[in-house]
């Protein structure tokens, strides 16, 4: 009963049954919206047929990469292929293996495709010809004058290896599916990131949560953000980080932080001026706050203290042009914030806040004390990939094993005739036919040019 089990289970019927069902789950998630992959697709669609929708999330088909009914193939899928490495084994074993068996008449042994024979002279005999293949790198058995001779005999084990390459793979992809964290995160500069979910930022979209497994259990203090501009081009962006342990990281958006398995990749620069209003009378400070404005290249912010709506406009090098506000170029010459203050929604002034000054309005005096950046992170957790990495290094190590260092073999015999005797050799290879053929010939044309053997 378990023979027949594992038989079925290791079947190639079995593993076409499996990948066709796999196929039909990824072309149902290319047809439904899926809620990590498609979000304002999903959203819009929910809308519009809030009760499919419904059955699908129950059913999971919204999550279909991850639902217990794709984890459930993947992991018959994984049965059947650790079944049929299995079944693989015996047969590695069994052809790397040098056994009497093998031995056979070089003029009758079935799949030789090369067959010549040599006559021996100059004190050549079948000890010497034994000698010489093993000089050559042939691993040798022999009985009765008859001989079978392998060269590269453990190259079947880069059939086995590739099969756990792909097993590996297969892992890995399935571990990152179902332990992948996806978020994007914004520190400001001094800030520490204690690996918190409510440090991950909504914006542009909330964090995707693993499966299985936890967020980043990471931990840094952002030391100093280094923007770097010439004119009207960014050239470069720094940020000094300091972990847990004291130990300083320098990071830009070509070298991300790389920590807990997890990947922290620069991806977007901003400014977080700290404003405090006061009451111009008394001086009494009324409201403060640092705020996180996304305002650079060009681009508007807004954000509300104190009561007013303020709507922001950054200018890194300002200047008038023809009475309106400019910028020379992207460098840090000349910054200030243009201020559109509204209260109850009615407009209260226009001012220009220079980094870190201060201005007046409606009996309040407005100060910028301080000037922090802040960055963007995209943040991945994938504990798949070292997995990935390790298959596809054994994938490639496999593939060049059998291509270059392909397996020979040869039988022969050494028949005695009144000459002294001749070689009768058969030879094939798993690859290349004509190349080994060549191969073949060469080595024993080389060796008639030292007068071992000479050609009938």
């Amino acid at each position: 009963m378990f023979k027949k089990i594992t038989k079925f289970f290791g079947s190639p019927r079995f593993t076409i049954w499996l990948i066709s069902l796999l196929g039909f789950i990824f072309a149902l998630g290319l047809w439904i919206p899926q809620k990590k992959l498609l979000k304002v697709w999903y959203s819009q669609w929910q809308h519009q047929s809030p009760k499919l929708v419904a059955f699908l999330d129950a059913v999971q088909f919204t999550d279909i990469y991850t639902s217990p009914i794709t984890l459930l193939l993947w992991l018959l899928f994984f049965l059947n292929l650790s079944l049929v490495m299995w079944q693989r084994l015996p047969l590695i074993k069994n052809r790397i293996a040098l056994t009497e068996a093998k031995i056979a008449d070089p003029d009758t042994a079935p799949g030789y495709s090369f067959r010549a024979s040599y006559p021996l002279s100059g004190g050549m005999d079948y000890a010497a010809v034994i000698s010489l293949l093993k000089g050559k790198g042939f691993a040798l058995i022999e009985r009765d004058g008859f001989f079978y001779g392998v060269k590269n005999r453990l190259s079947p084990i880069a059939f086995g290896l590739f099969h756990l390459s792909f097993f590996l793979i297969l892992i890995g992809g399935v571990v990152s599916m179902y332990t992948e964290f996806y978020g994007y995160l914004e520190v400001v500069e001094g800030d520490t990131f204690q690996g918190e979910y409510d440090s991950y930022s909504a914006v542009p979209s909330p964090p995707s949560m693993p499966k299985f497994g936890s967020l980043p259990q990471v931990t840094f203090t952002v030391k100093k953000i280094i923007p770097v501009v010439s004119g009207f081009t960014e050239t470069g962006l720094k940020v000094n980080l300091v972990d847990k342990n004291g130990k300083e990281h320098e990071i830009d958006i070509n070298k991300p932080y790389i920590a807990d398995s997890s990947t922290f990749v620069l991806k977007a620069l901003g400014m977080a001026p700290l404003f405090v209003i006061t009451d111009k009378g008394s001086n009494k400070e009324l409201d403060g706050a640092f705020v996180r404005l996304d305002c650079l290249k060009g681009r508007s912010d807004h954000f509300t203290l104190g009561g007013y709506d303020f709507k922001v406009k950054f200018y890194p090098d300002y200047l008038l042009d023809e009475g309106k506000a400019a910028t020379r170029s992207l460098e840090f010459n000349n910054p200030v914030f243009a201020l559109a203050i509204e209260k109850d929604k009615k407009k209260v002034a226009d001012v220009i806040l220079p980094r870190n000054g201060s201005v007046e309005f409606d009996g309040k005096r407005m100060e910028m004390r301080e000037t922090p950046y802040w960055v963007r992170f995209v943040v991945m957790k994938e504990h798949g990939i070292p997995i990935l990495y390790t298959g596809f290094f054994i994938a490639s190590l496999a593939v060049i094993w059998r291509l270059l260092w392909f397996r020979r073999e040869i039988v022969g015999r050494v028949r005695e005739d009144e000459s002294g005797g001749v070689l009768e050799i058969a030879g094939r290879s798993e690859f290349y036919k004509a190349l080994a053929e060549d191969e073949f010939t060469k080595m024993f044309e080389k060796m008639m040019s030292k007068n071992m053997l000479r050609d009938e």
